[in-house]
């Protein structure tokens, strides 16, 4: 077919036929692109297709090319894009490679086909939508139907909706139990047999338009009627006032009972008033008893603190009632060395306070020159869980210090950290070791810690009563405010750092009552 020219048969079809090469460079393409982009196959020769066709500045996310350099099998893609007079066109793309370095694209214009696919998808949506609204409606109906007749059948009252040949419209569940009847057969009838009547009852609004309101008599019972019209139509409201008149017979019988009781309670009263004396002498003998205990439980708190060269002291003791389960001794040992210890029974009054002048004797019996803490409570531990048969437990801080080097170990049954505050650092620190309460469990293995006092350091001994003080928003006065006012007031003696932070603990409860027993301790080595 040689002479035959092509481009004329190209030109011919009605999809858009280009030869780009392998850098998209269009080598040829036919006239249909002009319906695309008003331009001749001449003025985009040479130029990237991309660019050409869809105004872009690199290839297209989905262009198969690679694929057909690499000798596979190219799909088909779908081009939505706007030619030159501003009009949606949508054109599907087939790709084809011609030798090694030439490949084909042909463009089919769909943009009718898809737009009437859009379309009639569109409509079928709306369709589909208006039928689930009307399915949506019709079920809206039947549900409020549904939940109607529930109303009507769970009002207390009768129900009955009346006509003026006397036939029953509505009638609910109700009115079958006050005749006995079955709501079918009742609903078959004229209103008037409802009450065993043959014919119109005498007092029928149907028949006397003044009459609001009557009483009928059906199987023993009183039934109360209450009627309204609504045009063609008579609603009776039926209420069963039979118990409300025996109600009314009881009501009068209770009344008698009642005078005869009220002259009861007035005897009953006079008692009340000298029982209530007997119980005021004896919470004054109570009151007289546990301010005994808690003088015999001061008395076992030490007379006066150690007078250790090099160390000053200081202590404070609050109980939350007259007797408190708080305590903190200092026991002397040979060889220079100390016992400091601060404990804290659990509960209060004078229980708490029996278990705590067990344990202190206990302590000063036992452990006398035991120089190891965790020995210490272990033996401690042992004699009260063979000696103690409630549910109360200790919690105890114990420090031995050998004064004459500063050297301390310690130990914890469960008690608060012993807060240390460094000199040299300037800061306070949670000291503690693990160990349960005592009293409780045998068999208990308790930690032991130790540190050297330098001079300026600063150990302080507390319960829990001080850090779970709480004011009128029931907010602890917690370990961030006690260790700001330790490292403010490091420089002071003993008695006043307790001082200064006790005055701060009463004014952050701004007068609440403390709810537990408060106790401190302090061991500050002086400064050379």
């Amino acid at each position: 077919m040689k002479g035959f020219d092509f481009s004329a048969l190209l030109d011919s079809v009605d999809e858009i036929v280009m030869v780009i090469d392998e850098n998209y460079s269009i080598q040829f393409v036919n006239n249909k692109l002009k319906l695309l982009t008003n331009k001749t196959p001449s003025q985009v020769t040479g130029k990237k297709c991309y660019s050409v066709l869809f105004k872009r500045t690199e290839p297209c996310e989905n262009c198969p090319l690679s694929y057909l350099k690499e000798k596979c099998f190219a799909k088909d893609i779908i081009h939505d894009t706007i030619d030159f007079r501003g009009f949606r066109k949508i054109f599907r793309g087939k790709f084809e490679c011609v030798g090694d370095r030439y490949f084909v694209e042909v463009f089919d214009d769909i943009t009718e086909g898809k737009v009437l696919v859009d379309k009639l998808t569109h409509q079928a949506k709306e369709l589909k939508a208006n039928n689930v609204i009307l399915n949506l409606k019709k079920l809206e109906v039947e549900k409020k139907h549904r939940f109607l007749t529930k109303v009507i059948n769970s009002i207390s009252d009768g129900l009955m909706v009346v006509e003026k040949d006397y036939s029953i419209n509505i009638l609910n569940y109700k009115i079958s139990e006050f005749v006995g009847k079955h709501s079918d057969e009742l609903r078959a009838g004229k209103c008037y047999e409802v009450y065993g009547f043959s014919e119109p009852c005498k007092e029928c609004p149907l028949i006397d338009k003044k009459i609001t309101k009557s009483v009928r008599k059906v199987n023993k019972k009183t039934l109360t009627l209450q009627f309204n019209r609504f045009d063609d139509y008579i609603v009776e409201s039926i209420r069963d006032t039979t118990r409300e008149i025996l109600l009314l017979d009881e009501i009068k019988r209770q009344q008698q009972d009642l005078k005869e009781k009220q002259h009861q309670m007035m005897k009953l009263n006079e008692d009340l008033l000298k029982m209530n004396e007997k119980l005021k002498k004896a919470q004054e003998i109570i009151d007289e008893e546990l301010r005994q205990v808690g003088e015999i439980q001061s008395s076992l708190l030490p007379e006066k603190l150690p007078e250790i060269e090099g160390y000053e002291f200081g202590a404070f003791y609050t109980p939350a009632e007259q007797a408190g389960g708080d305590y903190f001794d200092c026991i002397e040992m040979s060889n220079g060395y100390w016992g400091f210890t601060v404990a804290d029974v659990s509960g209060h009054g004078i229980p708490a306070a029996v278990i705590m002048a067990i344990t202190r004797a206990i302590m000063r019996s036992y452990t006398y020159d035991v120089i190891s803490a965790a020995e210490a409570l272990n033996m401690v531990n042992e004699i009260l869980c063979d000696n103690i048969y409630t549910n109360d437990f200790v919690t105890m801080f114990y420090l031995v210090m050998n004064s004459l080097t500063g050297e301390c170990n310690y130990a914890s049954a469960g008690h608060n950290p012993l807060l240390y505050f460094d000199k040299s650092e300037m800061v306070v620190k949670k000291v503690t070791a693990n160990g349960l309460f005592l009293g409780t469990f045998d068999m208990v293995e308790y930690e032991e810690g130790s540190f050297t006092f330098d001079n300026g350091d600063i150990a302080f001994m507390y319960t829990d009563g001080l850090v779970e003080a709480m004011n009128k928003n029931d907010e602890q006065y917690g370990y961030d405010r006690l260790i700001n006012k330790i490292i403010m007031f490091h420089n002071e003696k003993c008695d006043d750092i307790i001082k200064y932070i006790m005055e701060d603990v009463k004014e952050f409860t701004e007068g609440r009552p403390f709810e537990d027993d408060i106790t401190i301790f302090i061991i500050k080595k002086k400064e050379v």
